[in-house]
């Protein structure tokens, strides 16, 4: 089994020259096809190739400010205020200022146990994948992997039980 057969299609991405409060918009809007929502999103160049990803956890760093992290005693924070600042931030910032731009990937032919491998040694939980023209076409991710895996595996215990 390849990871052409595990992937999801490449529905939403984002852009280095978008705001940060355009990418939270469309990561509100981009839905696995279980329609859960995305935890991290690929970024794409105008030729449609890999520039980085950007996920939750870089988007709440950039806009939460970083004293709040050591705060013990929230009580006084004003969420208004909080609320409008990180606003104005999302406005203000480019998905390029948060963007991870060392990003491991994995090819269409590769198979589902490179793959996991990759996944595994990494401790990432999805990989873009890049068709031979150096275009991402889709994400996969890690539950598909084990969801590939094991259902080969339960077919394999019926057939020889």
């Amino acid at each position: 089994m390849k990871v052409i057969d595990v992937m999801e299609t490449l529905s939403y991405w984002l852009t280095p020259e978008m705001t940060l409060h355009e990418a939270i918009t469309i990561m509100h809007r981009a839905k696995r096809g279980h329609g859960l929502s995305v935890n991290a999103i690929v970024v794409l160049d105008s030729e449609k190739k890999l520039a980085g990803i950007v996920s939750t956890t870089d988007i709440l760093r950039a806009i939460i400010p970083s004293e709040m992290f050591f705060e013990e005693d929230h009580s006084r924070i004003s969420w208004e205020g909080l609320r409008q600042t990180s606003i104005a931030k999302t406005k203000n910032l480019h998905v390029r200022d948060v963007m991870t731009e060392d990003v491991r990937i994995i090819r269409t032919n590769d198979s589902i146990l490179r793959c996991a491998d990759r996944l595994l040694a990494e401790q990432i939980r999805r990989l873009p994948v890049v068709a031979l023209d150096g275009k991402v076409v889709g994400v996969v991710y890690l539950r598909d992997v084990y969801n590939a895996i094991t259902e080969l595996l339960c077919e394999t215990e019926a057939l020889n039980p």
